[in-house]
């Protein structure tokens, strides 16, 4: 009889936790070295497990199954809690579910990428504000294979000298204003907090969702993201209270 060993022993973060049978309990985790991992952890359902399966909980991880490909299962530790992450921080769950659901479609499973746990580490323990999403946003369509070029040296070339106000929807590139003259209707605009005209924080806000959502749209071909369309409603109060300040 062939013995299960452990595949991998390390530290993850929950990610999503699925109901399996009347006990168990399906676990996704993000992992430094192997990205997404899945899992079926024993009994994951009781009450013992449910402080620890907490989303976005830092785990200590044993994963054992015995055929390459086979869904295996975890065992999982208490190292850190984030329960703190829904406390007197009114984006906190909001940004919690976009992440567990952006996460699950957007990267494969089992293929480790440089600095994404680190890049979720930095989100939540920020502001949660709409520039952390949108500049996280930006750094999974780098993972993605959709990465935008926003830089001076990457945009669309310009003899003349022109600021950069455009981004193309088809290549990402940033496009300067004299190149733009005729074609604005078919462009997406570049956010001042990238590198555009200044606008409204309300306004500059929208850019960044919309340019995101457009190469988010063409990396996912299609298939919505309910909790990113909920996020939106909870981070657009937080812009207008910011154009209130300023103001003042």
């Amino acid at each position: 009889m062939l013995l299960a060993m452990p595949l991998v022993v390390g530290e993850a973060l929950v990610v999503s936790v699925t109901p399996f049978g009347e006990r168990d309990a399906l676990v996704r985790l993000v992992c430094r070295e192997r990205g997404l991992l899945r899992g079926l952890v024993k009994g994951g359902r009781g009450k013992a497990s449910g402080a620890v399966l907490q989303p976005f909980n830092t785990v200590r991880y044993e994963h054992f199954r015995r055929l390459e490909g086979q869904l295996g299962s975890l065992t999982l530790e208490m190292v850190r809690s984030r329960a703190g992450l829904w406390l007197g921080r009114p984006t906190g769950s909001a940004v919690v579910a976009y992440l567990s659901e952006i996460l699950g479609e957007i990267l494969p499973e089992e293929h480790g990428y440089v600095g994404l746990v680190a890049k979720i580490e930095d989100l939540l323990a920020g502001d949660l504000g709409w520039r952390e999403v949108a500049k996280f946003e930006l750094f999974l369509l780098e993972l993605a294979g959709y990465g935008l070029r926003l830089q001076p040296h990457e945009a669309v070339p310009c003899l003349q000298e022109s600021a950069l106000a455009f981004v193309s929807p088809a290549s990402g590139r940033a496009v300067p204003r004299l190149v733009a003259q005729g074609y604005e209707a078919r462009l997406l605009p570049l956010p001042a907090v990238w590198g555009g005209v200044a606008c409204a924080e309300e306004e500059d806000f929208g850019r960044c969702w919309q340019l995101c959502g457009h190469f988010l749209n063409k990396a996912l071909h299609g298939r919505r993201l309910v909790a990113r369309e909920r996020l939106r409603g909870v981070l657009v109060p937080a812009s207008e209270i910011a154009v209130g300040k300023m103001v003042a």
